[in-house]
């Protein structure tokens, strides 16, 4: 499965589900006159979202070949660095937690510009992530990779449409927790690589590296299973 697919399906789900969230608050509430500074808020962030993008794109492919490739590394530690924590904060929520974390992100005052802005700033950050995630694997991005961008959004906002249509059916943090132990290989591949861009290594370092990162994380990840397991043997 294309890395970028499921950069862009993990990012596109939480900006679903807040987005989603929000304009079913309003409805429940009876204020769908604010829907629209939502739906502005969230068209703004979209554009602002691609410009950066499109700008941090440019400037990276313009600067020499030893500048990009010491940015680039430190991009791919960012990027694992910004998956365990993912991974760390996925493994300390139950599914109801996870769904009230979604949806405090929309207990704003039903104030028209401060729903734009929530909108907005959200779909930026989110937006930013997932350029920075991309960034993170840069020999993939061709046209294939954006094709594989738009499809994880796409399937994103499928996945949070039927998530809320089913009034919470289904599993989000099986879900989060099947998307988490995807990336965490490809958190491994960024760690390893971007570890090494400043570090002389071997092929077994680079091996340890990378199934130290992808063990420790998987342990975080189900540590509470792991816990529970130990207490049935113990």
């Amino acid at each position: 499965m294309n890395v970028n697919f499921l950069i862009a399906l993990r990012e596109g789900l939480e900006v679903s589900f807040v987005i989603g969230f929000l304009l079913i608050s309003l409805v429940q509430s009876k204020k769908q006159h604010l829907i629209k500074s939502v739906v502005y808020g969230t068209i703004t962030g979209v554009i602002v979202s691609i410009f950066a993008g499109f700008f941090l794109f440019t400037a990276f492919g313009e600067l020499g070949v030893n500048v990009q490739q010491n940015i680039e590394g430190v991009i791919q530690l960012i990027a694992a660095m910004l998956i365990f924590y993912f991974i760390y904060w996925l493994s300390n929520q139950s599914s109801s937690n996870i769904s009230e974390k979604l949806k405090s992100e929309v207990m704003m005052k039903d104030h028209t510009l401060s729903l734009f802005l929530m909108a907005s700033v959200f779909v930026i950050r989110e937006g930013l992530e997932l350029v920075l995630f991309v960034l993170s694997n840069a020999q993939s991005i061709a046209f294939v990779g954006l094709i594989s961008i738009l499809l994880g959004l796409i399937a994103a906002v499928l996945i949070a449409y039927l998530f809320i249509k089913t009034t919470l059916n289904l599993n989000i943090k099986v879900i989060f927790t099947l998307l988490g132990v995807l990336l965490i290989f490809f958190g491994g591949k960024v760690f390893t690589e971007g570890l090494f861009d400043f570090i002389n290594s071997t092929r077994v370092l680079e091996t340890i590296a990378y199934y130290g990162y992808v063990i420790i994380s998987l342990i975080t990840l189900f540590k509470n299973y792991i816990r529970s397991i130990y207490k049935k043997f113990k």
